[in-house]
């Protein structure tokens, strides 16, 4: 079985194009969230050149067209998991909106919503209305990921999986309390999922050997994870310096993987 990783530097919607029909099985991948990132007062920090404020309706037909061209592209059965956030303390709920468009215009099948607790906030003192009923605040400590599925829930054929009996366990329980990334600021990106989530995903919704895509690649966390996993992976980014970290990240795990093998198999 054939390993390949591809990352690709450019616009994700020319790009998704280009690839191959009922090619993918699987996709990890978290959306810009649209809350005008780096000049909120929550977000000192903001991407490198996608512009994170775009009007609501804007945001979610530029969604919807990604994802169905990445419709095309899944093989029957093929799994789409989507790490989002709401806005404005949960009161733009772009998770819903994603679950609309996904299901009843594209036609993916809903397969189950995870809740990451990230048991983070970044301001906890606001509080909307202090002590009062008249407009009170609830900050959210958690994010959504999204699971549809192309056709059927079922994947085609068998395969082999590298999922143990406690992960199988543990990970089906649908809250998963997985601390944030902590190295956003070594990585020089912004807005990161800890490597522990597509790990997560990938060994949970995809078997040895599948072939896995990030749309929106960023750091390339989903990238390592494919290769920690023995997963073929494609990455598309829009920022040259994302793609030039993620090629970094990629390097350094190859290196610790030839070790490893070395010491495994002398």
């Amino acid at each position: 079985m054939k390993i390949n990783h591809k990352l690709y530097l450019g616009d994700c919607i020319k790009i998704l194009d280009t690839l191959e029909k009922k090619s993918i099985d699987l996709v990890v991948t978290s959306p810009p969230y649209n809350v005008n990132l780096g000049f909120n007062k929550y977000n000192s920090s903001s991407y490198d050149v996608y512009s994170d404020n775009k009007e609501h309706e804007e945001y979610i037909l530029w969604l919807k067209k990604i994802f169905c061209i990445i419709y095309k592209k899944l093989k029957k059965g093929g799994r789409v998991c989507i790490n989002i956030g709401d806005g404005k303390n949960g009161a733009c709920p772009t998770h819903s909106d994603i679950i609309q468009f996904m299901v009843k215009e594209i036609g993916y099948i809903p397969y189950s919503v995870i809740i990451w607790n990230k048991s983070q906030i970044g301001n906890r003192t606001s509080w909307g209305s202090w002590k009062s009923p008249s407009c009170p605040s609830f900050p959210t400590p958690f994010e959504y990921i999204l699971i549809f599925a192309k056709k059927t829930k079922k994947l085609r054929g068998i395969g082999e999986t590298d999922l143990s009996e406690k992960e199988f366990i543990d990970w089906s329980l649908a809250v998963w309390n997985i601390a944030p990334e902590t190295k956003m600021k070594e990585y020089g990106h912004p807005a990161m999922f800890p490597v522990e989530l597509p790990i997560r995903l990938i060994k949970m919704l995809s078997w040895k050997g599948a072939v896995v895509l990030d749309p929106f690649n960023g750091a390339g966390t989903t990238g390592v994870a494919c290769k920690l996993l023995g997963r073929s992976y494609i990455g598309i980014e829009l920022s040259e310096a994302y793609y030039n970290i993620s090629l970094s990240r990629f390097k350094k795990i190859d290196k610790i993987l030839r070790r490893q093998k070395y010491r495994l198999f002398p």
